[in-house]
């Protein structure tokens, strides 16, 4: 069935309606993280402060198994990361509405193809739907995860002195 009918009545409209979905939902998440005192500044500000990929290293094994770290150190820090995860996975609506967005323009893109307006659109289409349908599973495995890291560490995790005695809250933040 090559009609390309069947691609301007059923398949673009069904795209558009996902595209205003997604539309809607990053609405929703903004209007979330506004309910909540976080704006654009003051999340730009948090992740100067956030651990780095050396950290991170370090605690993925507690991260994925939800293991206790060793020691104090480590526990302190699986904690930070952990507790960075959550706040950026935690808003319901970013991952679902841009997940909304992307199957939109994904099937926007497979009905191109099937029209033979653009054929070469077609694997664009399905790998991005294939990950619109993967990012709501990767976000509450991520949840899951970090909040398993955080229940085992946060004991041991209140036990750390800080190299000066400071807390990590109040260290200055890296530089990038």
């Amino acid at each position: 069935m090559s009609d390309p009918q069947f691609s301007v009545f059923v398949l673009q409209p069904i795209a558009l309606l996902l595209q205003t979905a997604g539309l809607v939902h990053m609405i929703l998440a903004v209007l979330w993280n506004r309910r909540r005192g976080r704006y654009g500044w003051s999340e730009r500000a948090r992740w100067l402060s956030a651990p780095g990929s050396a950290e991170t290293s370090r605690v993925r094994p507690y991260l994925r198994d939800g293991a206790t770290a060793p020691g104090p150190e480590l526990a302190h820090l699986t904690v930070r990361v952990a507790e960075h995860r959550v706040r950026r996975f935690e808003n319901p609506w970013e991952v679902a509405g841009a997940s909304l967005a992307a199957m939109g323009v994904g099937l926007f893109a497979v009905g191109q193809s099937y029209s033979g307006h653009a054929p070469h659109l077609l694997w664009l289409g399905l790998a991005l739907f294939t990950l619109a349908t993967t990012a709501p599973l990767y976000r509450r495995s991520v949840l899951d995860r970090a909040e398993r890291a955080l229940e085992a560490n946060r004991e041991l995790a209140s036990r750390y002195d800080g190299p000066a005695g400071e807390p990590p809250e109040h260290a200055a933040p890296r530089e990038r």
